[in-house]
């Protein structure tokens, strides 16, 4: 197929905890409470997440399903072999979400500290080694009293310093052409406007070139006059010719030196000023810094080892719980308790309980889950321990006791019962049923007396429809439901079947169903 597609519809009208929470991670239920999530896979193309029919992505979903749905399988029993696991369990049944919180924030601010150290002795180390450099640099810079403007107007100072005897020669000349005597140009233009100018009148076209005549008579007077300066401004000793050539020179040198502009050296020099004055404060930043790190570095010791306090109170009373809950499904002789040791660290200068200590955002702590299952054996870590069936019963247990909350999600049981015998798994049923009065339950099972004990019956099967295989869900009411019951006994008892086998299986079917207190 191109696309594979599956869709959950989960009504929160009456929980609005759960409504609550989904919020603060931007998912809102519609007005009657539903919430829509569905997830689609392509076989060419991107895969897509939609809640509520906006697209959305794989990282929300995982976030908020743990809400809305928790899945109980012999997958899932791999869980006990995680000692992460072990450990969220115990924090979560041991009320310590506060205590992990402030560990990790101090754990947070502490690696933050170490960091901003680190980066400061290695900023330290490596200013050290240029340090000569920098003020050899900084020192040739400001000597060279750099000045854009003034470079810019070296090059016409330059010009006019070499040029300076035939610029005053032909600023003579021209000043003699513009304004002095009879034949200046200023006197002819002078001439022509007293010949014209009483008849400007007389013609628009005359007028203007009066008009004309008058703007250049005032340019030719303004041109004489600016000539006048320019005389003025013009030194003819050749001595400062020198100094402007190396000043000229010194900034050519230093942009090639530097291999940057005026205005850039200029900025270089701040930044050298800059880098030197933070070195010589890096001793009282160091000294700062490291103080900050061994706050952050006790405040970190503190939250862990009252994380551990916490846990090591509460043990016994969780374990004892656990226990509780998990003997009556046919592990009558279970023992089981929590250790609880130091993640010990010869090389860390944290301390927790006066031993160096690994610190993580969990605390500094391995938590273990230890069981023996039958009298006479070995404590030993749930994995290593328990066989298949138990461990599925064990995990069952635990995952009753996190669902003692307001609110449980949906819960998917997906043949927790296997490896148990009938009997066996009668307890199983019984706390699945006790469960099911705070939140939903669907288990899929092949056991009688489990699917005995559920609200409702529903029968998967598989059937061929013009070359496809598909599957058919129905639910089962009355002589349906007891003759699925006899079924999964043991044969097929059909209407008509007369056997004496199949007649105590369909009695004893309906006899399950009878001492079931569940209304079916």
């Amino acid at each position: 197929e191109d696309l594979a597609w599956v869709e959950g519809v989960f009504d929160l009208a009456d929980a609005p905890a759960t409504r609550d929470r989904l919020a603060r991670s931007g998912i809102l239920a519609g007005s009657d409470g539903i919430i829509v999530l569905r997830r689609e896979i392509r076989r060419e193309g991107r895969n897509r997440v939609l809640i509520n029919g906006l697209v959305s992505s794989l990282s929300l979903l995982e976030q908020v399903g743990p809400d809305l749905l928790s899945i109980q399988s012999q997958d899932q029993q791999r869980e006990l072999d995680d000692r992460s696991f072990i450990r969220d369990f115990l924090d979560s049944a041991a009320g310590c979400s506060e205590s992990r919180a402030q560990v990790e924030a101090a754990y947070e601010s502490w690696r933050l500290a170490e960091r901003s150290l680190a980066q400061r002795r290695i900023e330290t180390e490596a200013s050290l080694e240029q340090l000569d450099l920098w003020r050899y640099q900084r020192a040739e810079l400001a000597a060279a009293g750099l000045d854009a403007a003034e470079e810019s107007g070296l090059a016409e100072a330059l010009g006019l310093k070499r040029h300076a005897n035939a610029l005053r020669e032909a600023a003579e000349s021209a000043a003699v052409s513009l304004d002095e005597g009879d034949a200046s140009a200023r006197a002819a233009l002078g001439r022509a406007l007293s010949a014209l100018g009483p008849l400007a009148d007389v013609s628009p076209l005359l007028k203007a070139i009066v008009e004309l005549l008058t703007e250049a008579e005032a340019a030719t007077g303004e041109a004489s006059r600016d000539l006048s300066r320019f005389q003025d401004r013009l030194d003819l000793d050749p001595a400062g010719l020198e100094a402007l050539e190396q000043r000229q020179s010194l900034y050519q040198e230093l942009r090639r030196k530097y291999n940057r502009e005026t205005r850039s050296l200029l900025s270089y020099l701040a930044d050298l000023e800059r880098k030197i004055g933070r070195h010589r404060d890096s001793e009282q930043d160091l000294t700062e810094l490291e103080a900050a790190a061994n706050a952050a570095a006790r405040d970190l010791e503190k939250a862990a080892t009252e994380l551990r306090a916490k846990r090591l109170r509460a043990a016994v009373e969780v374990s004892d719980a656990a226990a509780a809950v998990i003997r009556p499904l046919s592990l009558p002789d279970l023992d089981l308790e929590f250790s609880i040791e130091p993640r010990t660290d010869p090389e860390s200068q944290l301390v927790v309980d006066g031993e160096p200590c690994r610190i993580g955002i969990d605390g500094a702590d391995i938590v273990r889950l230890m069981v023996r299952t039958n009298p006479g054996e070995r404590m030993g870590e749930v994995g290593d321990i328990a066989s298949g069936g138990e461990r599925s019963r064990i995990h069952l247990g635990l995952a009753a006791l996190r669902r003692d909350r307001p609110e449980p999600p949906l819960m998917l049981c997906d043949e927790i019962d296997a490896g148990l015998g009938m009997d066996a798994a009668r307890p199983v049923a019984a706390l699945l049923n006790r469960l099911a009065q705070s939140g939903q339950i669907v288990c899929i099972s092949h056991l009688p007396t489990m699917a005995v004990a559920g609200r409702a019956h529903l029968l998967v099967g598989k059937e061929v429809d013009a070359g496809r295989t598909l599957l058919r869900v129905r639910r089962l009411a009355g002589e349906e439901r007891v003759m699925e019951l006899a079924r999964l006994l043991g044969g097929s008892p059909g209407e008509h079947d007369q056997g004496t086998d199949d007649i105590s299986r369909t009695a004893y079917a309906r006899a399950l169903l009878a001492e079931d207190a569940v209304p079916h």
